[in-house]
């Protein structure tokens, strides 16, 4: 039997990386267009498609407006592209889309185990807009893992109370380790290891410490350096400082960390420099001595000293750069521990990480059982709502324009039992073979409750369309009655099926009010069906004046929640839809009885924005 794989994935400032990792097998890394550091730059076209991967780099190449070579230091909001705002976790989420498809074709399916590294200076904030940015890649919920654990579980091995595996002495059974994570940015924490486990004490932070600082310290060398004969193309690439020329510029400096000198070739036709280790180092001396400031700061921060620390780790893509341990060496006077593959440190040690992952899947809550109570709330609306219809287009014909409002009645409650019916809908949509492993818990229940409220629609379209052709009348006015009461509610509902698929908490089920349903369905019978019958007894007018009063108390019931409130405000609607209770106001009734099912949803949707 095979077992399922485990998806690591480190989402950088300039590239993300990305390993399945088996219990038994060794790791793969995800290969992307090519390569298995793919970057993380995006290109937004001007109609707002976000392309990610290397053919961002090509689309930039022609509209560099439209390029964002990393949304990651833009915050977690908003960034504005030819004019418009988009949101950065939709940049995000481009990128994330490539490994959970290269995931699914080497793995065939989606591994249920996905984690994600996480800076460890990141509030909870950042951390969940993380966790929704994944989710929203179709990456389910994944379990974040701080990079500097990561980083020491795959340069040193599994953490211990005597410390990382070849550590020094611990003090008093506690060992501390610095982790210098350099990148695109730098990121320096203090560790500390205990019996209780590992916990990340203080971290600082710095975009002034990395290869991006380097990279364009670099271009400006160049620039200063270049003889006064130099290829104008050279210098117009340089001065230019494009993506891509940002990007070999790049290359070219990671070379010179096992060779003397390169040859670079720019852009331009015909254009390229020599970059020596030599310039590498001068370039990168500034952001080095910024390097060892944040390791001053964080040993600090966290009330310790160099000589405190049983490891020094340098990871991260820039780390390769032998400049980088030399300077952290004379710096804090201890061996500094480098990764055999410095950029690929977090995510290996993410997918070494201890414990289990939050699954991408879930079991859909379990369905509500089918008391006689539900069946009457599924069965009585559906009757009331077809009984309705058809007493409208029975004596419709020949009668004042009030009498519209019966179509508005029988289009609220076709739309109460059909989002009623949402639960089951939603079931039966994820045992269908054609569906079947679509959707998770969250899927299931809001695809079900979208599903339902386009039923609900329809059938309050389909009966303004059977009235105008039954009546022979202008489809305007009973699609104005049949519609316009149901669609703010429907549009509700719809905005609650989306925030369950999108929320990272666990699903629920939402279940309108079935005694509201009850009594609302028994009120709008009795008070349509009796309002025009006139000189047929006293009798009559007692039963019309009922339903007025039943259909306030229903209303009361959607209304309020607290009991209290609901008895107070069911005898005070009662009461008044009993006095009301004229053949004239059956239009009040069906846009009121729309209303009050809105303000139900209304209040379901703000209860979820709220938690």
């Amino acid at each position: 039997m095979q077992t399922a794989p485990r998806l690591a994935i480190d989402y950088g400032t300039a590239c993300t990386r990305a390993v399945l990792a088996w219990p038994e097998r060794p790791w793969h890394p995800l290969i992307i267009e090519g390569t298995a550091e793919p970057s993380s730059a995006v290109h937004v076209a001007k109609d707002g498609t976000v392309t990610a991967g290397a053919e961002a780099w090509r689309l930039a190449a022609d509209d560099p407006d439209g390029f964002v070579g990393a949304p990651l230091a833009e915050g977690t909001g908003t960034v504005r592209v030819h004019g418009r705002t988009v949101p950065i976790a939709g940049l995000v989420a481009a990128t994330l889309r490539l490994i959970a498809d290269e995931a699914v074709r080497i793995a065939g399916v989606l591994p249920a185990d996905v984690r994600m590294s996480v800076p460890a200076g990141w509030d909870p904030g950042r951390r969940t807009w993380l966790r929704q940015t994944a989710h929203q890649a179709g990456l389910g919920r994944p379990q974040l893992i701080e990079a500097p654990l990561a980083a020491i579980l795959s340069t040193a091995g599994p953490l211990s109370a005597s410390g990382p595996r070849g550590s020094g002495s611990s003090l008093s059974g506690t060992t501390f380790a610095l982790v210098c994570d350099v990148g695109a940015t730098a990121e320096v924490s203090v560790v500390r290891v205990d019996p209780d486990g590992a916990e990340v004490l203080a971290t600082v932070a710095a975009p002034d410490a990395g290869g991006r600082a380097i990279d364009d310290r670099l271009v400006a060398m160049l620039l200063n350096t270049s003889a006064p004969d130099q290829d104008a193309d050279v210098e117009a690439a340089l001065r230019a400082a494009a993506p891509a020329t940002a990007a070999v510029l790049r290359t070219g400096k990671e070379a010179v960390s096992v060779q003397p000198a390169v040859t670079v070739p720019l852009p331009a036709r015909g254009a390229a420099v020599v970059l020596s280790a030599t310039l590498v180092d001068q370039a990168a001396e500034p952001a080095l001595r910024r390097l060892t400031d944040l390791t001053s700061e964080a040993l600090k921060a966290a009330e310790l000293s160099a000589t405190d620390l049983a490891a020094v780790y340098a990871v991260g893509a820039t780390a390769a750069m032998p400049a980088v341990p030399r300077a952290l060496e004379r710096h804090l006077n201890v061996p500094v521990r480098a990764s055999a593959m410095p950029g690929a440190a977090v995510v290996l040690g993410v997918a070494e990480a201890e414990g289990a992952a939050a699954p991408i899947t879930e079991p859909a809550p379990k369905l509500p059982k089918l008391t006689v109570l539900r069946a009457l709330g599924l069965v009585v609306p559906g009757l009331a709502s077809v009984g309705l219809f058809s007493h409208f287009v029975d004596t419709a014909r020949g009668a004042t324009a009030s009498s519209w409002g019966e179509l508005a009645l029988a289009g609220v409650l076709g739309l109460v039992l059909c989002l009623a019916a949402g639960p089951w809908i939603g079931a039966a949509l994820a045992r269908d073979a054609g569906t079947r492993g679509r959707w998770d818990a969250a899927g299931q229940i809001s695809a079900g409750l979208l599903t339902a409220d386009a039923f609900g629609v329809t059938v309050a379209a389909l009966y303004a369309v059977a009235a105008g052709l039954y009546l022979v009348v202008p489809f305007a006015e009973p699609l104005q009655w049949s519609l316009l009461p149901v669609l703010p509610a429907a549009l509700l509902a719809a905005a609650v099926a989306v925030l369950i698929r999108r929320r990272l908490t666990s699903p629920v089920i939402v279940e309108f009010p079935l005694v509201a349903t009850l009594i609302l369905s028994v009120g709008s019978v009795l008070f349509a069906v009796t309002a025009f019958e006139t000189g047929t007894g006293p009798w009559v007018a007692v039963a019309s004046r009922a339903g007025g009063a039943l259909i306030g108390a229903g209303v009361a019931f959607l209304l309020f929640r607290i009991r209290v409130l609901q008895g107070i405000a069911a005898v005070v609607l009662g009461v008044f839809g009993f006095f009301i209770a004229d053949p004239r106001a059956i239009g009040v009734f069906g846009v009121g009885v729309g209303i009050a099912v809105a303000v139900w949803w209304g209040q379901r949707l703000l209860a979820m924005v709220r938690t």
